[in-house]
Order: structure tokens, then C-alpha cells, then sequence
């Protein structure tokens, strides 16, 4: 569905294409790096044709190929790096009953504090980067 709704934006005449334009454009607003030469070999490689276009199936392929290559690991250290907000290392409960909200989690404030101190391995009250990891693990977010 998301990967459809970015091919419909970054096809900016309607056409059910994207040239190596769009490509770049679409693959970066999805959250991912690339680099003009990576670009032209997809092009190339989905390109069979050498229209200058590649079609949906393709570009789903590729979106497809991004997102089974990341490590969920890597991704939850980027998702707490977010949720530091203060840069301290640490996540206090008000900050995790917002990141529980903001996804959409249906968690009352007793099960956020069960979460904390079922995780929160060093006892000081908040969410270390080791700890949220563990919660991530054990939750419908991972």
C-alpha cells in the first residue's frame, strides 16, 4: 500500500511510469539512500525496454529488495535515536506513553509502567537503548 501510494506521488504526469528522476526521488522519500550511479543501474536493470521508464512492478521489486535488506536491529536503534529526544540515552515514561500513542499502541499508563519495570534492566527509572530493543522484541512494533 505504501509502496503503491510513493509510486502514484513521484509519478508526477500519471502515466503508470517514473523515470531515473523519479526513481531517486521516490526511493529516498521512502526512507532510503541512493546514489546517481545505483540509480542508473536499476534503470538499467528494470529497464528492459530502454524507454526511460520503469512501471510499478518494477519499482515495487526494488522497494521490495530495500526493505527486506534492513536490519530490524539497525532500524530500532534509528527508531530510539528518534524517541531520545533529549539525547540522553534514556527514554522517561512520558516520553514512552507519546512514542506508544504516536504508533498507534493502545497501552494505558499502568501497562506503560509494567513495560518499564519489566525492561528497565538497570533500574533507574527509564529506557535504555538495550532495554527498548527488548521492548520492541516483544511487541507487535517489531
Amino acid at each position: 500500500q505504501e509502496i503503491k501510494e510513493a509510486f502514484d506521488i513521484f509519478d508526477s504526469e500519471g502515466t503508470g511510469k517514473m523515470d531515473y528522476h523519479e526513481l531517486k526521488v521516490a526511493i529516498r522519500a521512502m526512507g532510503f539512500e541512493i546514489h546517481k550511479p545505483e540509480a542508473l543501474e536499476l534503470m538499467a536493470r528494470y529497464d528492459t525496454e530502454e524507454t526511460g521508464h520503469i512501471g510499478f512492478e518494477a519499482f515495487e521489486d526494488i522497494m521490495a529488495q530495500r526493505y527486506a535488506a534492513q536490519d530490524p536491529v539497525d532500524e530500532m536503534r534509528k527508531a530510539f535515536e528518534l524517541f531520545d529526544e533529549e539525547r540522553r540515552g534514556k527514554i522517561s515514561f512520558r516520553s514512552l506513553r507519546r512514542i506508544a500513542r504516536d504508533l498507534g499502541e493502545n497501552l494505558t499508563d499502568d501497562e506503560l509502567r509494567g513495560m518499564i519495570e519489566e525492561f528497565d534492566q538497570d533500574q533507574d527509572g527509564e529506557i535504555n537503548e538495550e532495554e527498548f530493543i527488548s521492548i520492541m522484541k516483544q511487541t507487535s512494533l517489531y
